[in-house]
């Protein structure tokens, strides 16, 4: 007696190919390029962004210019789960700054590893960051550049620093510059010295889910602090220093 016809095997140069009751002949063969353009954006939103840089969008011709043209596909960029990998500074920040690019402008998160450089640039190609996640430690060089950076960040909503060090100062320019940051997460950081009421009630004030960093007071930080307080041309207030 003859087999169901979705079990029987076929002599098409896979004689141990079975075909599944709901999979038409034609699934053993496709052309991927020939897919629309709808299906396409799916299958490579699915994709990790990392291996979508590394190679999977030149699959073919279509692929590649889905994945090159497409800022949509750009507008939420993740490349935290390519953090495993080791790389050297100019190899991540390469394919970040790709990632980016291809956005054109529209990005609206990003999640990832970073450094003043890389922060600069995705500001300045990212006007509409509503959400930035930065998940490798990244210490703050002074109020200043955080004053830079959120004047060019109008949108920010989210802001998560996950290890570092921060002064003060940087959360001022925060509340100041950035009027919708309704998230702001650095409890993984570390502050050379403690906020001060005044400034800490604003932050409460403002920003809806707060969680400020732990304070770490030792000598290096001491030290930071007297040197920038000094330079600022302020004696009032500064911690007595002990000759070592």
């Amino acid at each position: 007696m003859d087999l169901p016809s979705h079990r029987r095997r076929f002599d098409n140069g896979r004689k141990d190919f079975v075909h599944h009751p709901d999979f038409p002949c034609s699934a053993e063969r496709r052309d991927w390029a020939a897919l629309p353009l709808d299906v396409l954006w799916v299958i490579l939103s699915l994709v990790p962004q990392a291996d979508v840089l590394r190679g999977a969008g030149l699959v073919c011709a279509s692929w590649r210019r889905l994945a090159l043209d497409e800022p949509l596909l750009w507008r939420r960029i993740d490349l935290a789960a390519d953090e495993e990998d080791e790389k050297p500074s100019a190899a991540w920040q390469a394919m970040a700054r790709a990632a980016v690019r291809r956005s054109a402008g529209r990005c609206e998160s990003f999640r990832g590893r970073v450094n003043g450089k890389f922060l600069m640039f995705l500001a300045h190609r990212a006007p509409s960051l509503r959400s930035l996640h930065v998940t490798s430690r990244f210490d703050t060089p002074d109020g200043k550049f955080t004053r830079v950076l959120a004047q060019k960040l109008p949108m920010l909503e989210k802001l998560v620093l996950s290890d570092g060090l921060i002064e003060p100062d940087s959360f001022a320019a925060l509340v100041d510059h950035c009027p919708r940051l309704q998230l702001l997460d650095a409890y993984g950081c570390r502050a050379m010295y403690p906020i001060g009421s005044r400034l800490r009630a604003r932050l409460e004030s403002r920003i809806k889910d707060l969680r400020l960093p732990r304070v770490t007071v030792n000598c290096r930080g001491m030290l930071m602090m007297g040197i920038r307080v000094a330079r600022r041309g302020r004696s009032d207030g500064l911690p007595q220093l002990v000759r070592l």
